[in-house]
């Protein structure tokens, strides 16, 4: 329900000044709306909390109009958007990180948090009918198990919710303050405060990174290059772990893929799961792919069996929990579950950077803790990354080992997963990748195919 803050005379004030800010800038192609989170950007107090230069960098460049007011939750945005801050405007992106507070604070559940979500994202779709929305997801915090809970719950819904709108675009950087698996409480300056409190608001560090984790996507709804060259974009954090959809323009329709896979599955009741990149996509099977390298081994290997193929075409870590995250494992129950991904995240392009080795295992190691999450009684074979390049001496070689290296160190002991490093079948004495086996050096040809069928039907997988 629309309320408002005007009984405290700092809220009402920024109410006025924003709207006459907003008649002033009516071809303001971008807009941030939320709570103190997209407020603090105003803030250019060292150390802690001196955001002014990451706004400028990222949203003051390009005219942005800042709609942030501490405190305010969903039912506090409602109103301001009824009373004039959107009016007359036309921008291109909408950001919207707006439920902390309801949460928090205001002592409000997940439900009623998701609807005022659902409800603002409305009227910004009704307000502004040519406007494209990212909406963020809540941002970790410590300051209860129970907001703690709360907050997910609503991520989770707000990432089913908004898969398939075309204006809405879901992001949850959460995963950028995660250190070793749990939240890291020295990038919120709330937690130096005397006494402490919880961590709740990113420091000044904090506050670009999350700038940094959003501006690929930002970038490319705006249509626009990225403000920081994308090779220096989230050094400080992992891309690897943070789920996003489709990031190249390759020879097929990403998102169609994704829809075929979700429907092949209700179908297919596969008894195995193959999960990679395009290496993955171009073996065989359903859902058909726009081309099929190795039917043959495909069907030496497994026969009739319903096998499900989840490989896409340019796809990282990050485009695979995305797709996990939407369904692609959901009410599967597989046998055996084939994981081949990682070496994309090694390359950089316009659209994401070359990820570290160490990164790319810490995706890798994500990717498989979801598939042991919601497929646990499967068995789990992780292939190490393939190797590239036709000679020995080749850019991509190094990486790639020390890449396997570190995924041997995590999953070689461990009992649930079977780690199958084969890229020694491939190469010759020398460390050649023959023509004959990887015609373009990257993905395999019918005889490639063969020797990781094989590798495969060692381990059991065979037909029947």
């Amino acid at each position: 329900m629309p309320t408002d803050r005007l009984d405290q005379p700092w809220w009402a004030a920024r109410h006025a000044q924003l709207l006459a800010q907003v008649q002033a800038s009516p071809r303001a192609p971008l807009l941030l709306i939320g709570d103190s989170m997209t407020h603090n950007y105003e803030k250019a107090q060292a150390p802690d909390e001196d955001f002014l230069p990451t706004w400028e960098t990222f949203y003051g460049a390009r005219g942005a109009i800042n709609l942030g007011f501490s405190g305010d939750g969903t039912q506090h945005v409602l109103w301001r958007l009824e009373h004039g801050e959107v009016d007359g405007l036309q921008p291109k992106v909408a950001v919207l990180l707006i439920g902390t507070n309801n949460t928090g604070w205001l002592q409000q559940g997940a439900l009623d948090t998701q609807l005022g979500i659902d409800a603002v994202v409305a009227k910004l779709e009704q307000k502004l009918p040519d406007t494209r929305i990212l909406l963020l997801g809540l941002l970790p915090s410590d300051i209860s198990a129970e907001k703690t809970r709360a907050d997910a719950a609503v991520n989770r819904y707000l990432a089913e919710r908004y898969a398939d709108n075309p204006r809405v675009t879901f992001l949850d950087i959460g995963a950028i303050f995660q250190r070793d698996g749990k939240l890291d409480t020295t990038r919120f300056y709330d937690t130096r405060f005397s006494p402490p409190a919880g961590a709740l608001h990113p420091d000044t560090i904090g506050q670009r990174m999350m700038a940094e984790a959003i501006e690929p996507t930002l970038a490319r709804m705006l249509g626009e290059p990225t403000r920081v060259p994308m090779a220096q974009l989230g050094t400080a954090f992992n891309p690897a772990l943070i789920p996003v959809p489709w990031l190249e323009q390759d020879s097929y329709d990403w998102f169609a893929r994704h829809r075929g896979a979700l429907a092949a599955a209700r179908t297919l009741h596969p008894e195995v799961v193959m999960i990679g990149d395009s290496i993955t996509h171009f073996w065989s099977g359903e859902p058909r792919g726009v081309r099929a390298s190795g039917p043959e081994s495909w069907r030496w290997l497994y026969g009739e069996r319903p096998v499900l193929n989840l490989g896409f075409g340019w796809d990282r870590t990050q485009n695979v929990l995305w797709r996990i995250r939407q369904g692609e494992l959901d009410g599967l129950d597989p046998r055996w579950v084939v994981v081949n991904i990682g070496t994309n995240n090694l390359t950089g392009t316009e659209h994401a950077r070359a990820s570290t080795p160490a990164e790319v295992a810490a995706g890798v190691e994500e990717v498989v803790a979801q598939v042991r999450t919601r497929l646990p009684r499967a068995k789990v074979v992780l292939m190490g990354i393939f190797p590239r390049g036709r000679h020995a001496g080749d850019a991509l070689r190094k990486p790639i080992e020390e890449t396997n290296r570190l995924l041997a160190a995590r999953f070689g002991k461990d009992p649930n997963i079977r780690f199958m490093d084969i890229g020694s079948r491939f190469l010759q004495k020398d460390g050649t990748l023959p023509e004959a086996l990887f015609p373009d050096t990257t993905h395999p040809s019918e005889a490639g195919y063969r020797i990781w069928a094989q590798s495969l039907r060692e381990v059991g997988i065979t037909a029947p």
